[in-house]
């Protein structure tokens, strides 16, 4: 009996251990992606792009709807805790929409940058093929079902860090979803705020000269690698491995 227990115990360990670990995978995706993309696509262009969705029409394409999948299959297949009294939704509804609007992000492309300047006023810039979803809604449905989805990919990170990571035992890990909860916010209204200024305030060639979409983007996704990185409890497993 005490031997069944004891089995029983081992291998719900096992299964907690196995669900930090796909938290920690998740984060350390998101983390490398920006990485990934500054680090190949500077070689290659000599530039960053204006947005990190732009890195669909480079070389690097791969590696950003890779990402975008990994993430996308993590959230959807991520179950979470149960609905709890007085919850709208639970865990599990909010990750499977965080997932699904990453895939869709990966599988829509919006517009590259020759599209957006036209290609006659850049002599480096070549048109990109049109993808197949582009062809069944065409180029600018395209365009807005990716943006669209990004932003509720991101707003669904921002509920994750204020309403559903803080609700724990720990004194400090809370403080730390809340800071990345309102810094996705910044990192929000930064990349609004840019599109705005560039397409009708004047400012396309002062937002594309210091890529801040991109910069926003890619802090925006950093800060939930570490709101996943932390959830998935990495410091500690990054603890015990320098300790063995």
């Amino acid at each position: 009996m005490a031997e069944d227990m004891a089995e029983d115990i081992a291998e719900e360990n096992e299964h907690v251990l196995s669900y930090y670990r796909v938290r920690q995978a998740l984060g350390l995706v998101a983390l490398i992606l920006p990485f990934l993309l500054i680090g190949g696509g500077l070689p290659l262009d000599d530039h960053l792009r204006d947005s990190v969705s732009n890195y669909f029409f480079s070389p690097l394409r791969e590696a950003f709807v890779g990402s975008l999948f990994a993430i996308g299959v993590f959230l959807i297949s991520y179950k979470g805790y149960p609905r709890r009294r007085g919850e709208t939704f639970s865990d599990q509804v909010l990750s499977s929409v965080a997932g699904v609007s990453a895939l869709l992000v990966a599988v829509f492309p919006s517009l590259d940058d020759c599209v957006v300047v036209k290609a006659t006023e850049r002599a480096d810039c070549t048109l990109p093929e049109i993808t197949v979803t582009q062809r069944l809604v065409g180029v600018d449905l395209s365009a807005w079902v990716h943006n669209l989805s990004a932003v509720v990919f991101f707003l669904c990170l921002v509920v994750f860090c204020l309403v559903q990571f803080p609700k724990t035992q720990s004194r400090v890990r809370p403080y730390i979803y809340k800071a990345c909860g309102y810094g996705i916010l910044v990192a929000l209204a930064v990349i609004t705020g840019s599109f705005v200024y560039a397409r009708w305030g004047g400012g396309q060639a002062f937002v594309d000269r210091h890529n801040i979409v991109f910069w926003g983007e890619a802090v925006g996704i950093w800060i939930f690698a570490l709101a996943w990185l932390t959830k998935g409890k990495a410091d500690q497993a990054a603890l015990a491995l320098f300790r063995a």
